[in-house]
Parts: structure tokens; C-alpha cells; sequence
């Protein structure tokens, strides 16, 4: 009777156990490297300007990255890119104004990447501890970067192409992005 629920028991965790390496492989891409990335023209352009930001198009940083959002015919150009280690490596393009705004995430585990759009905003709404988060499904993406691995105080180049679905029924609308990017892990 022990022998037959011990059984049992294996079977269940190493479903599991491949059910969670399936999901991992199927939500997580693979990152491509290219090591001549950081040789490219446009990093060098980046020293020479200045980021724009939603308050003006002049800012006081150097420009790290041209990352654009285009959805339904509208395009913003206002995003800046950080760059952490904890202990996966995230790259996040945000937008805000200090009271609200978003972006996107992409988590980096070894060398696979996972693309997740976020917002914040300082609205307190009634029962928004309920809130899951908007609807968003990735339909394609592309990161690129110039090494396999990252330590902090790296200098980061990378290429990324998005596109995502947010929401659904009458309120779905299609996101695309693409940029360049660069900077040194945090």
C-alpha cells in the first residue's frame, strides 16, 4: 500500500516537474547574441545626443536607447532604459510623469527572455488589491544582445522587436516596438 502511494506521489511531482519545464520553454524565447552589435554606427550616435522625454525633446541624459511604440497609428519615442541584476537581469523601457505611466519588462533568466508590458499610476481605486492586471498576449518577439552573460557594471547593447495584443473583445489593440538600447547593469 506504502509502495503504490509513493508511486503515485512520484508521478505527480515529476508531472509537475514537466509541466513547469514545458511552460518555462514555451513563455520564455531564446535571447540570440551577436557580438558585433556593439560595434554598430547608432551606439556611438547615442553619446552624441540627448534623450527626449515627455516633457521635452532635449533632456539632460545621453540618449540610451531609440526604442519606439506604434499602435494604432500613433508612436512615442519618450522611453527611458534601465537596466538591473536581482538575480535575473531586467530590461525595462518606462514612460512617466512621476504620478503614472508604463512600459515594458523584459526578464532575462540564463538565456531565455520572457516580454511583459506594466503600468503604475498613484490612483488609489476601491478594491484595488483586486486588480490582476490588464490582458496582454506577446505575438512576436526578437531580443538581441552583444553577450551571453552579464555581470554588474556591464556595459549592455541589445536590439529588441515587440509586438503585443492588449486587452480583448472591443477594447484589444496591437502594440509594436522596436529599438536599440544600451547601458550598464545596475
Amino acid at each position: 500500500m506504502i509502495k503504490k502511494i509513493g508511486k503515485i506521489l512520484l508521478i505527480i511531482i515529476l508531472g509537475f516537474l514537466v509541466f513547469i519545464t514545458g511552460k518555462f520553454l514555451l513563455v520564455w524565447k531564446s535571447v540570440e547574441v551577436d557580438h558585433s552589435l556593439s560595434q554598430k554606427p547608432i551606439f556611438k550616435a547615442f553619446n552624441k545626443q540627448k534623450q527626449a522625454t515627455i516633457w521635452s525633446q532635449e533632456g539632460e541624459d545621453a540618449k540610451t536607447n531609440d526604442f519606439k511604440i506604434t499602435s494604432d497609428s500613433t508612436s512615442f519615442e519618450f522611453y527611458s532604459c534601465y537596466i538591473n541584476r536581482n538575480p535575473t537581469l531586467n530590461i525595462t523601457f518606462s514612460v512617466g510623469d512621476g504620478f503614472s505611466g508604463g512600459g515594458y519588462q523584459i526578464d532575462i533568466l540564463q538565456n531565455r527572455y520572457k516580454v511583459s508590458p506594466y503600468s503604475y499610476t498613484d490612483n488609489i481605486k476601491p478594491f484595488d488589491f483586486q486588480n490582476t492586471g490588464e490582458y496582454y498576449k506577446v505575438l512576436d518577439s526578437k531580443l538581441i544582445l552583444n553577450q551571453e552573460s552579464y555581470q554588474k557594471g556591464d556595459s549592455m547593447f541589445g536590439y529588441t522587436e515587440l509586438k503585443i495584443q492588449e486587452g480583448y473583445g472591443l477594447g484589444k489593440h496591437i502594440v509594436e516596438a522596436k529599438g536599440y538600447f544600451k547601458g550598464k547593469v545596475n
